[in-house]
């Protein structure tokens, strides 16, 4: 009988240490950080609302796969006339991206958190010159980035003087999600 009992008590310390064990790994498990899913974003083929306008703008960025830095994007507005163009900016903006979920709802734009100067300035374009407007999309902005239906649209802020044609092409840009 103490033979037995003897027995018994090394498999209870036996099991009472693998319990332990196992205790130990979950705890450790637990502290684990998750892990971001890591995903690109690329810009789709643009829409654009109308066939000719003075200037054709065009935006363009590089394949966004960082989830720790900002996407970069510039748009560039070239005179498609044969002639110098005259456009007035009411301010020290030339252009504000917006962005906006699949709702149309507005989700960022670049001038939120900006401050312009309210001077007039007036700018000529020669012929196939560019305006370019360069903008940077926070990190935590682009995370909202989760799917089909996100898309980008740019504001030109100038005026044309002298022209009936519309300014420059209004549209959006898709936003791809992989």
């Amino acid at each position: 009988m103490k033979r037995f009992i003897g027995c018994l008590s090394v498999l209870l310390v036996g099991c009472s240490a693998t319990s332990a064990d196992v205790t130990a790994d979950t705890e450790k498990a637990a502290v684990v950080e998750p892990v971001m899913k890591a995903k690109t974003v690329t810009l789709g083929a643009g829409v654009s609302t109308m066939a000719e306008t003075v200037l054709v703008g065009f935006l363009q960025a590089e394949e966004y796969t960082d989830p720790s830095k900002a996407m970069s994007l510039t748009h560039t507005a070239t005179n498609s006339q044969s002639h110098s163009v005259s456009i007035r900016f009411n301010s020290g903006m030339t252009a504000d991206l917006w962005l906006y979920d699949p709702k149309g709802q507005k989700v960022w734009s670049s001038s939120q958190d900006m401050m312009y100067t309210q001077a007039l300035r007036d700018v000529t374009l020669a012929p196939a010159k560019t305006i370019t407007s360069r903008f940077s999309v926070p990190a935590s902005v682009m995370e909202k980035v989760s799917g089909p239906g996100y898309r980008f649209e740019v504001k030109f802020a100038g005026k044309v003087e002298g022209s009936n044609m519309p300014l420059i092409n209004a549209g959006s840009t898709p936003l791809i999600v992989k």
